[in-house]
């Protein structure tokens, strides 16, 4: 596997950097981490006025990758350097595509909905530019004891299966004794109920009736994830929950101490995925867990669904 990181030497991207070197589960199966920096071009006006300008930039951007280098290195991985000009969005998913790199790991802040841009402008940016799965550190990590619970979010979409694919796929990413909560979480029914008649003229749905409806996709694409992972030795928890997505969920990673959370994306316009519209977004607002977002569209994840149907 190739992981992408890029760095700009913020302590954003520092803990992207001590998130990778402390999990022994990734370092196992990563073939070569690809560290990035992008310098801003300097304007030719500019450029032209101070001798060796690229030098400049280059050594900048070299005292800002060596340190990660070596803290990967000493980790146990096999390390490749690059410093690119420019705008960094372009160049990090340029370079994500000239690798390929099967993963990206970015550090970002933790910002509140308040402050506008929840992940940062640039790890947006990426997240809408490229259907490579992005996993999102945004605060210090820890490792917790005990074994390793990582949570899933599913409303049984193409999204949600994209995601369960991705597990299959790479499933040594995540640590052995890792346990698996797939959450799901079904609206309540507002309004009054009448029970022999809805206001459309069919049978009126009971409480009950209405949310086996709504969970009925989860349970389509949950079971054969869970008899699956049996099969590897892994436990699946279903977690049913009821009320707002973003609350329930983020209440419930609280509850169970949650290390990773898994969601998918849509991706979309850099606008769409920097508002709080999505339940994803909204959870990336509630909790400090890192996110291992995954895209509906990622192309080798399609040639897999084609082969399972």
């Amino acid at each position: 596997m190739k992981v992408l990181l890029p760095i700009d030497g913020s302590i954003y991207s520092d803990r992207a950097v001590e998130y990778i070197c402390e999990h022994s589960s990734l370092r196992a199966k990563t073939d070569t981490v690809y560290l990035l920096n992008v310098q801003k071009k300097l304007p030719s006006e500019f450029a032209s006025k101070i001798p060796n300008s690229e030098e400049i930039l280059d050594e900048a951007a070299k005292k800002i990758l060596k340190p990660a280098k070596k803290a990967l290195e000493a980790a146990g991985y096999k390390v490749k350097m690059k410093v690119a000009y420019g705008k960094a969005t372009n160049r990090i998913v340029e370079y994500a595509q000239e690798i390929p790199a099967t993963l990206i790991v970015m550090g970002s802040h933790g910002h509140t909905p308040v402050k506008g841009i929840l992940l940062g402008s640039k790890t947006s940016s990426v997240l809408a530019s490229t259907s490579i799965p992005l996993l999102v550190v945004r605060h210090k990590f820890y490792q917790k004891p005990g074994r390793t619970e990582v949570g899933v979010c599913l409303d049984g979409s193409e999204y949600s299966l994209a995601v369960l694919t991705f597990i299959k796929r790479r499933l040594p990413l995540f640590a052995k004794d890792a346990r698996f909560h797939l959450i799901n979480v079904a609206s309540p029914q507002n309004g009054l109920l009448i029970p022999e008649v809805s206001a459309f003229g069919a049978p009126a749905l009971s409480s009950e009736e209405f949310e086996k409806e709504q969970r009925e996709p989860f349970f389509k694409i949950a079971k054969p994830f869970e008899n699956y992972m049996q099969e590897k030795g892994h436990e699946v928890v279903e977690a049913l929950l009821t009320g707002d997505p973003a609350a329930q969920i983020s209440m419930y990673a609280q509850e169970h101490n949650l290390s990773l959370m898994v969601m998918g994306t849509h991706g979309g316009s850099s606008l769409r995925i920097m508002m709080l519209g999505s339940v994803t977004m909204s959870v990336a607002s509630q909790t400090k867990l890192p996110m291992l977002l995954v895209h509906h569209d990622d192309p080798t994840l399609l040639r897999d669904l084609s082969k399972a149907e």
